[in-house]
């Protein structure tokens, strides 16, 4: 092999490595703004959990805001996309729309269901304490989304919070689950390494279910159907599944 070929391999290489950093520093990035506005809020009546990273039966859940109060739970995913940003809030993917150019994106506010529900578990689901699910884009994209869902710009989320005034935990109450999270949040390198792994083998199963024909929710049956909006595929169980592939 000619070593301009090489040179080139390796240079196409290193450009997908580089390219790779490049996007998870912009998601760190994001994630570091949206916790320097969440640090506004009065520390007196909130308590905030950055980069949160779970370990419970066998599986790992990383969430990167949680905001604790006695007004309830906060759980944030943080998206720093551009473009414009479609989706429904059954369906599986999302699209965001650069220019012309489509691409996809797992819907945010089903990702962010599973760090709710993770948190629902640990602190035991007989509490009753709302947890409320926010996905947070940063200015650079254009939400096209329903406005009823709970999906806003990063400097709309503390606001957001603020509005929520109805009590439902007392200070200790608050402090106990602050500490309960804080106390399972795992630190070590190696296993948030293992996360991200873990995250990639997750994305390659839905892909093979619905290759086959199959909701990657609940295993069910994925079935045509017709919609207001043209014909789509649903899963077999609705109503009890509401999982939509467009």
């Amino acid at each position: 092999m000619e070593w301009s070929t090489i040179i080139m391999i390796a240079a196409v290489f290193a450009f997908f490595v580089l390219a790779i950093i490049w996007q998870r520093s912009k998601g760190k990035r994001g994630e570091k703004q949206v916790a320097a506005l969440l640090a506004l809020l009065p520390k007196k009546n909130y308590k905030v959990i950055n980069d949160l990273l779970i370990q419970s039966g066998g599986h790992s859940t990383q969430i990167d805001h949680v905001v604790l109060s006695i007004y309830g739970i906060f759980v944030i995913e943080t998206k720093y996309y551009q473009g414009w940003i479609y989706g429904g809030e059954n369906s599986e993917y999302w699209t965001q729309n650069i220019y012309g150019n489509k691409y996809q994106l797992r819907n945010p506010l089903w990702q962010n269901q599973g760090h709710v529900k993770t948190i629902a578990r640990m602190i035991g689901d007989e509490r009753n304490v709302p947890i409320y699910n926010i996905v947070a884009f940063s200015r650079r994209a254009t939400i096209k989304v329903d406005r009823s869902l709970p999906v806003m710009y990063w400097w709309n989320v503390v606001p957001y919070i603020k509005r929520h005034k109805e009590v439902h935990l007392t200070d200790d109450q608050a402090n106990e689950i602050y500490n309960t999270l804080l106390s399972a949040n795992v630190t070590d390198r190696a296993a948030r390494k293992q996360h991200v792994t873990s995250v990639k083998h997750n994305q390659a199963r839905r892909n093979t279910a619905v290759a086959n024909g199959k909701c990657p929710r609940c295993g069910g049956n994925l079935v045509l159907r017709n919609g207001r909006y043209g014909r789509f595929y649903g899963c077999s169980n609705y109503p009890n599944c509401k999982y939509i592939l467009k």
